[in-house]
């Protein structure tokens, strides 16, 4: 038609007998018009069905995100409505008081990062006189980090900032130079040179270009042309790390300089620079949840008065920071990671990260030529099967390497002073007080106090120690004090014999005072239960054993006190002498040691915080069985390297730590064995059974089931009312959230993320807190202060409307090293401190009607291409660092629900491990809540291997999952795992405030999602519109076809045939 329109426009009126019409130029036009409406109908149905099924793929999320709700309680008689959960902060009209909620949560923020911040020295310059003028340096003066990325980000818009916090607390604050700092980070981002650290799914090979501290040099500072005059009475650097989910810190050379942890360059100019300024004082403020290096503190040229750790202060963090600054609060926080000397020094960081087999192709995925299945059908690629990572530390994390090795070294056994593993002593031998800055537990005070161990029973019934340690406040400065208690086995010929590894201490128990005057004591009271004095042995009694010998209980004011407290018990001292025997004691033990040098204790101990006790006999029975009775036995020897090839890795030992110090696994070749494991395996059995579903026999509601016990028969016939779409529905479709199922009475619910604290968005955009970062939480060592952490978040879930009820979190991952990308969301480097901490958190969470998943579990210990990360480990270090932080929470806290890890076990996906799953979270635990994956974004997190696992519940947008299960419906294997998946659900569901509103006479009324109804009518409108342009394009070509024009073209057309023949 474009031909024929250019033909008729251009024939001249003197050549005969075309001539264009004015019609038909109009004609024409229309024409044209309607194609171009068509053509951009035609686009825009494409992008809006497209776009459809991802908005109904991800409706959950965008209704989230919006605070739509999708189902409402229907009821005759609305007085009938039952509330299960309900707020505590209610005025006399019964409506909740909003402001008096609110007013509550930010004193217990502000009490968190009190009590969590941490003193590490202090020549005096801290606390300071108010009223003084301060100066602050440092990026973070402005750009302050509060928490992470991911998951763990904090909406910085409400939260307080350096100068408000400072100038609130009575300090005079030097805004220009806040103000002159803003510019220049201002400046940076639009420079794109601003701080950054790696996202979700950066590369490894470009983590460094990825990574940038920026720092505002020391000579820009120089020439700001700031007045410092006025504001010369204390300095206070900001020195800020930040970290985040999806990608690790690099250890190696970055944008900035060396190692992420490593006080940069630029860092140690600025300290220079400000100790010349002539300020009274220098007080550093350390803002990282990862623990540092710490080889500059101490040294004179940056003059450095004073340094408190504040780790991710949260909303309204600063606010204590400041007070803590000016004396207002007493710091009482300990550390819960070890600080070295350099952050490269551990055991466990010498194989950190991701490696890639061998025989791996990492372009097209396959593994020694194979390519891994995900599910039939499925060819999983690249990242997802061609990473691995050897755990050859063992036990030895954190602490647990630095002072058991620090002991050996002193008791002159083990190799313990030898070369291997050397990161800052200054000479052939390695030597703890050069190694290591903190210790585990440290912390100071503005005032002192004097521990006095009271006394030790034991109680047998329960099974437990009863520690009363006397604490009083012998100082100047009314304040709170930690206590802290260790427990030391006995290290055998047997655990030589048979690799068992025991640490020189392990924390048992601890407790916190309530604020002591000077001169006054209270008598904390700390239960140990003898069952954390058992060590799990893997080769011959393959459960727990509490072997014959002698155990320490020792009270310490951090981990290195309690060893050394143990050493002065057991006849040791820093000088050559004869120490008198502990009480008890039948005889005195006389040690030679060396005055100087690698052998001599660094401190004297004190034997009187000490209490010793004697096993007989070797116990293989009675901690052999769980507290639900399962008998606990192997579940992970796939997941030792060793079980594939002998000798194929070599795990540290305290028996000779020179010859077993961690080497490098970067060159593993992934064995057929290994192959195979990665692969998909599953092969659907031959139907001998029917599985019940869609029943009619019972119409039961969820509300029936309020309150039964998991076992309850009743959940057989509520189950088998459920058809096998509403079984792939439940389990296979929950993306933060699940999906509404009218015949039995289920409400849509709402998942919140967020270890921080439930995001407003989760809330319907109803106000809600974001506390400090996880580390800062522990750091309090007041279990108490976590169990209003719970309550205060049940309130904000509450304030949703009943909405959210279930909570991604908490985040119990360990602080295996300080590169970890996400230690911000994770509590420390011990599974003790971090399980028992967040055992009161989910307590009080799901005591408010929120069942918790915590996460991520597990061994998600690292973030470099965590998706599909084989991890290799054995037994005894996966139960005793890794999976302890997740126990206590289940068995004390009767945390109901988990988030599965991206990892795998060895070669097997964690979702996919029975006996992980099943064997350990539900038998041995007795966890009978929801088992959620982390968010499907690839094929190997499957349907049949997770729910045959015990897997309940796929955390998956999209359709994959729901698409596969029902392919199963003849497999009475998998439907029934299905089933048993769906109780599960239910039974958290149906425990939780999600059923608020709902009894036995309302009913569940199921509304179209919003952005649903939004696609549909977009839809409905752009096919409209694309057919009505078609049909007109039609149309108009057949009334052209009539016009002269069209005649005309016609006969021009003959005309040139005619003219070619001729």
């Amino acid at each position: 038609m474009r031909f024929v329109s250019f033909f008729c426009d251009r024939i001249s009126p003197s050549k005969g007998a075309l001539r264009p019409h004015r019609k038909g130029k109009v004609s024409m036009k229309r024409t044209k018009l309607l194609a171009l409406l068509t053509s951009i109908s035609c686009i825009l149905l494409t992008i809006v069905l497209v776009g459809s099924y991802f908005t109904a793929a991800y409706a959950m999320m965008i209704n989230k995100e919006l605070g739509i709700v999708t189902t409402s309680v229907v009821t005759d008689d609305p007085s009938k409505n039952a509330t299960y959960y309900a707020s505590s902060f209610l005025k006399e009209d019964g409506t909740r008081d909003d402001d008096a909620l609110t007013a509550w949560q930010k004193a217990l923020c502000e009490q968190i990062q009190g009590e969590g911040s941490v003193l590490l020295t202090n020549n005096g310059a801290l606390p300071m006189k108010k009223g003084l003028g301060v100066t602050v340096f440092g990026r973070g003066a402005v750009d302050t980090i509060y928490g992470g990325t991911g998951s763990g980000q904090v909406d910085t818009s409400k939260a307080a900032t350096m100068t408000s916090a400072l100038t609130a607390a009575g300090l005079n604050v030097n805004t220009a130079m806040m103000d002159w700092y803003s510019a220049q980070i201002a400046q940076m981002k639009e420079d794109k040179t601003n701080r950054s650290t790696p996202g979700m799914f950066t590369e490894y090979a470009d983590v460094p270009a990825a990574t940038r501290i920026a720092e505002v040099s020391a000579d820009a500072v120089a020439s700001s042309g700031v007045n410092l005059d006025g504001y010369k009475d204390a300095a206070i650097v900001v020195i800020g790390r930040s970290g985040g989910e999806g990608a690790d810190l690099y250890t190696g050379e970055f944008t900035d300089g060396t190692s992420y942890f490593e006080l940069q360059d630029s860092e140690r100019e600025l300290l220079k620079y400000v100790a010349s300024q002539g300020f009274s004082k220098t007080i550093v403020l350390i803002n990282s949840s990862n623990a540092m290096a710490m080889d500059w503190v101490n040294n004179p040229e940056y003059g450095v008065d004073a340094c408190l750790w504040i780790g991710g202060p949260g909303q309204y963090g600063l606010n204590a920071v400041a007070q803590i600054l000016v004396g207002d609060v007493n710091p009482s926080g300990r550390l819960v990671d070890t600080y070295s000397v350099s952050s490269l020094s551990s055991a466990a960081i010498q194989n950190f990260g991701s490696y890639v087999y061998t025989n791996a192709d990492e372009e097209t995925g396959t593994v020694g030529g194979v390519t891994i299945d995900g599910v039939p059908g499925d060819k999983t690629k690249v990242r997802y099967a061609i990473h691995y990572l050897v755990e050859s530390e063992g036990i030895y994390v954190g602490y647990k390497y630095y002072e058991t090795r620090y002991e050996d070294a002193v008791m002159e056994q083990g190799n313990a002073s030898g070369n291997a593993g050397i990161f800052a002593s200054k000479g052939d031998s390695w030597v703890y007080g050069e190694e290591v800055a903190y210790p585990f537990g440290y912390g100071m005070s503005y005032t002192t106090f004097e521990q006095a161990l009271e006394s030790v029973t034991y109680d047998a019934a329960t099974d437990s120690f009863n520690v009363l340690v006397k604490v009083t406040n012998t100082g100047n400065v009314a304040g709170k004090e930690v206590v802290q208690v260790y427990g030391q086995q006995p290290y055998t010929e047997f655990d030589r014999a048979n690799a068992i590894e025991k640490a020189s201490v392990q924390l048992v128990g601890f407790g916190k005072t309530n604020v002591l005057q000077p001169g006054e004591s209270e008598t904390v009271s700390v239960t140990v239960d003898r069952k954390e004095l058992t060590v799990y042995d893997e080769h011959v009694n393959k459960t727990y054993i509490l072997e014959a010998g002698d155990y320490y209980l020792s009270v310490g004011l951090d981990a290195h006190d309690a060893v050394n407290n143990i050493l002065a018990a057991k006849g040791y001292a820093p000088i050559a002498q004869e120490t008198p025997a502990a009480e008890g004691a039948e005889e005195a033990e006389t040690a030679t040691l060396t005055a100087n040098g690698a052998a001599a204790m660094d401190a004297p101990g004190d034997a009187a915080k000490v209490y010793k006790f004697t096993v007989d006999s070797d116990d293989n029975a009675t901690y052999s069985v769980s507290g639900t009775g399962y008998k606990i036995t192997n579940q992970f020897g796939d997941a030792d390297l060793n079980s594939y090839g002998e000798k194929l890795v070599t795990y540290l030992s305290r028996s000779d730590w020179q010859g077993t110090w961690p080497v490098s696994y970067a060159s593993l070749t992934a064995n057929d064995a290994i192959i195979n494991g990665l692969q998909f395996n599953y092969t659907a059995e031959a139907p001998d059974e029917t599985v019940i579903t869609g029943s009619t026999a019972t119409n039961y509601t969820l509300a029936n089931l309020i309150g039964k016990d998991y076992d309850d028969p009743m959940w057989v016939d509520l189950l088998n009312q459920l058809t096998l779409t509403d079984l792939a529905e439940l389990v296979g479709h929950s993306g933060y959230g699940t999906r509404a199922i009218d015949s039995i009475g289920l409400p849509a619910t709402v998942a919140a993320d967020g270890p921080q604290g439930i995001k407003a968005t989760y809330a319907g955009n109803n106000s809600t807190v974001a506390y400090t970062s996880e580390p800062v939480m522990a750091a309090t060592f007041n279990t108490e202060i976590l169990y209003n952490v719970g309550l205060s978040m049940g309130e904000d879930a509450l304030r949703s409307d009943n909405r959210v009820v279930g909570w991604y979190g908490p985040a119990m991952n360990i602080h295996r090293t300080p590169y970890s990308g996400r230690n911000f969301e994770y509590y420390s480097e011990d599974g003790f401190l971090s399980g028992m901490m967040s055992a009161y958190e989910v307590k009080a969470i799901q005591d408010k009607g929120v069942h918790v998943v915590m996460k991520h579990f597990a061994l998600n210990d690292c973030e470099q291409d965590r998706i599909g990360l084989g991890v290799w480990i054995n037994e005894q270090a996966a139960r005793e660092v890794y999976l302890k932080a997740f126990q206590a929470p289940v068995e004390v806290g009767n945390a109901n629900g988990v988030m599965i890890a991206y990892t795998r076990w060895g070669a097997v996906w964690s979702g996919g491990n029975y006996g992980l799953v099943t064997g350990i979270l539900r038998n041995e635990w007795g966890c009978d809540g929801m088992v959620i994956t982390d968010n499907v974004l690839t094929q190997y997190v499957n349907g049949p291997d997770g729910v045959l696992a015990g897997v309940s519940i796929y955390d998956a947008m999209m359709s994959f999952v729901t698409d596969t299960l029902p392919k199963y419906k003849n497999d009475p294997v998998i439907v029934t795992a299905m089933r048993e998946a769906c109780h599960h659900n239910l039974y958290a569901i149906a425990n939780s405030c999600g059923m608020n509103g709902v009894g036995a006479d309302t009913t569940i009324k199921v509304t179209r999602p919003t952005v649903v109804t939004m696609s549909i009518i977009i839809a409905c409108a752009s096919t409209f519109f694309c057919l009505l342009g078609i049909v007109m394009w039609i149309i108009g070509g057949i009334k052209f076809r009539k016009t002269e024009e069209y005649k005309a073209y016609k006969d021009f057309k003959k005309s040139l045939k005619a003219a070619k023949k001729a």
